[in-house]
């Protein structure tokens, strides 16, 4: 396979959904073998991940009513918020040396949509895509701190 036909198989898995990489070796496997190809590349990607997955969730069902995976699970969401906190207060921290009205705007929205959340009972990305929105309009107008573009 040359590497003009492995680009256009990359681009064309690229377009279609789902897992890409399995996209793009059924893609090789019909260039080297047909569509047997495809059958052996598609099942030696799925097959593999597909064990693993029924094996965890074996694993999961026997230990899941453990009192010691319970506590596990419960402490996800606590140290969850807690690094949600600690992402939102670096942020802040680089908006406060920019502006202090900037860094007031950022944590009231912050503080805004964490009291919806806790307070309201509105469920956490309905708070956080309103705490964007109400950003977006307060600092919608401020120009770039980058010179360089993301898209293009």
């Amino acid at each position: 396979m040359s590497a003009r036909e492995f680009g256009e198989a990359w681009a064309l898995s690229q377009l279609s959904p789902g897992i890409h990489l399995v996209a793009l070796a059924g893609l090789v496997g019909r260039r080297a073998a047909g569509w047997r190809g495809v059958v052996a590349a598609v099942a030696g990607m799925m097959i593999p991940a597909a064990a693993i997955t029924v094996a965890l969730t074996a694993a999961y069902a026997l230990i899941a009513a453990s009192p010691i995976a319970r506590a596990a699970l419960a402490g996800v969401a606590p140290v969850t918020g807690g690094m949600t906190i600690a992402t939102a207060a670096l942020l802040v921290r680089t908006t406060a040396r920019r502006s202090r009205a900037h860094a007031a705007i950022d944590v009231g929205v912050c503080l805004a949509s964490l009291g919806a959340a806790v307070f309201l009972g509105i469920p956490t990305l309905g708070a956080i895509g309103a705490g964007a929105a109400i950003g977006a309009l307060a600092l919608g107008r401020e120009p770039p701190t980058s010179r360089e573009s993301s898209v293009g």
